[in-house]
């Protein structure tokens, strides 16, 4: 077990909570945030971040440009940014390694990419429609507004130092059905078929030039599907990418068979006519994707809920649990795609400001089953976990100048938005052999790092037992790999809470019927000798 995580459950300081009044940086640390490297890009900046969670600096990099809008760590240790105008890669020790733009192409990158296993990248990227193709399409005239932003992935995969290769593409307008305009292209019914998008369909508060407003991409490696978030119409779309370009096209090939149509919606069935506005979830949400495998809720999608039940007054974050079949189709019900509801969700106050950002944000599930919401207007990361509990808050201090702390500035002008936010586990294969040594946080002072860093630097006791467990632990049933004799045991919550107590006990297995699903700590004592295992109860 991790030398930071024996100290927050087991040194004296297992009830510690940083309450000093800082402005930036480090604002709340408990016992129970995960412990790894949070990367983001600050909005006005053009540099990139990687700190630890008392808010030291791993490493920077700097870029030629401001992000358009997102930065991802690889897992050779390189940092793909998405830059105004220029998509780059750079070396841990900030070397330049790729760069190319896209717009001479035509091509507009916007909002998120995404990096592939093959190392190609996902684009997103605009694709601009004249009022006069919509017609041609079956636009109803009475929803033109101008020329149409709608959207297009390209996949492209990068040569040498300033080339690329375009490899795959898929566009939006490629599955589209309209029942306005019989003589049209896609005339049909809209209800039948789930799979593509109404071009006529209008909500409440829809912007017709900018009838969808994508911004999120996300890729499933496993199922080899896509995931993508439609702002304006509150849903979020799941697409073939085991496809060529010409299947993605149609609506034929590829594993799912159904060549680049939805095989997955979600959000607002009464876009495809299977709901009514009460069955709608979603609300210019941002930021879906797939929990990565090995994390607690692996394989369900988060999303950032901006604008929860529409009226303006709160955000949200939530887990989405889809279903596949045996044949891995998406499980539908009467005409919908499930499930009919949120998995989790979380909606409420960090230090007495009710989460609210009806623009950009996004949020990450950890390894624990927390959770890290990005309030992007503030530069506000905030970790809370499955109970609903604040465990980690960070405000990032950097913008177009470094504010330190009372900066006035920084409230006046907003100058330290962030896009998102990602915490990186320590065992990331992107640190293998790096120098992760900590610096100095990036603000001026901070009481609350300045306790965490000092906790830390505390010796923490020695794991010297090397006892086995079975894990995950099913049928509620604790396993040991060997018979155990006059052992303590004792286990503990995300927050550092004695769930349980047991005294020299004898035995090869523990029935732990009393624990709920979720993520343990259990402490194994013996002859002066401890042990602490991360336990997960199905």
């Amino acid at each position: 077990m991790k030398l930071k995580l024996l100290l927050f459950l087991f040194t004296l300081t297992l009830s510690s909570t940083l309450v000093a009044q800082e402005t930036v940086g480090l604002l709340q640390h408990e016992v129970g945030s995960y412990d790894g490297y949070t990367l983001f890009t600050p909005e006005k900046s053009d540099f990139v971040y990687l700190i630890n969670n008392c808010g030291q600096v791993i490493n920077t990099w700097e870029f030629t440009d401001k992000p358009a809008l997102t930065c991802y760590l690889l897992d050779n240790g390189n940092l793909l940014r998405a830059g105004k105008p220029n998509l780059e890669i750079r070396d841990w020790d900030n070397n330049l390694v790729w760069q190319y733009n896209l717009r001479p192409l035509g091509l507009r990158q916007h909002h998120d990419i995404e990096p592939l296993p093959n190392g190609n990248i996902l684009c997103l990227v605009k694709d601009v429609v004249t009022e006069a193709e919509q017609i041609s399409l079956g636009k109803n005239p009475a929803l033109l507004n101008g020329d149409l932003k709608s959207e297009k992935l390209v996949e492209i995969e990068p040569v040498g130092t300033n080339d690329m290769n375009i490899v795959w593409e898929w566009r939006f307008l490629d599955h589209i059905i309209q029942d306005f305009d019989i003589n049209a292209p896609n005339y049909g019914d809209v209800a039948a078929h789930p799979e593509l998008m109404d071009f006529n369909y209008s909500d409440y508060n829809m912007n017709h030039s900018d009838w969808l407003h994508m911004n999120s991409v996300a890729y499933n490696a496993d199922l080899q599907h896509i995931v993508l978030s439609a702002k304006s119409t509150g849903e979020i779309y799941v697409i073939d990418h085991s496809t060529t370009t010409a299947e993605a096209a149609g609506h034929s090939g590829g594993n799912s068979g159904k060549g680049g149509d939805f095989i997955w919606r979600w959000g607002n069935p009464e876009a495809y006519r299977q709901g009514t506005p009460a069955d709608r979830k979603l609300f210019e949400q941002h930021d879906a994707k797939w929990i990565t495998n090995g994390y607690v809720n692996e394989g369900k999608i988060s999303v950032f809920n901006n604008d929860q039940g529409g009226d303006q007054t709160h955000s949200s974050i939530h887990i989405v649990s889809p279903q596949l079949d045996v044949n891995n189709n998406y499980e539908m019900e009467n005409g919908a795609f499930l499930p009919t509801d949120y998995y989790w969700s979380w909606s409420g106050e960090v230090q007495g400001d009710t989460v609210i950002g009806l623009k950009k944000c996004g949020v990450q599930a950890l390894p624990n089953g927390n959770m890290i919401l990005c309030e992007t207007s503030k530069g506000r990361l905030t970790e809370v976990n499955l109970d609903g509990d604040i465990v980690w808050v960070y405000r990032n201090p950097a913008g177009s100048e470094i504010h330190n702390q009372y900066s006035t500035n920084l409230e006046i002008l907003g100058d330290n938005s962030i896009f998102r936010g990602e915490k990186y586990p320590k065992d990331h294969i992107a640190f293998t052999g790096r120098n992760l040594t900590p610096g100095d946080i990036i603000e001026d002072i901070n009481a609350n790092s300045e306790e965490c860093i000092t906790n830390l630097s505390t010796p923490a006791l020695e794991t010297q037992l090397t006892i086995g467990i079975n894990n995950p632990v099913s049928n509620k049933r604790l396993q040991f790999h060997s018979t155990l004799e006059n052992t303590n045991l004792i286990i503990y919550d995300l927050r550092g809470k004695v769930i349980s107590k047991l005294n020299n006990f004898n035995g090869n297995n523990l029935k732990v019927s009393q624990l709920n699903a979720g993520l343990y700590f259990l402490k194994i004592e013996k002859e002066g000798k401890q042990q602490v295992l991360k336990v997960v109860i199905e």
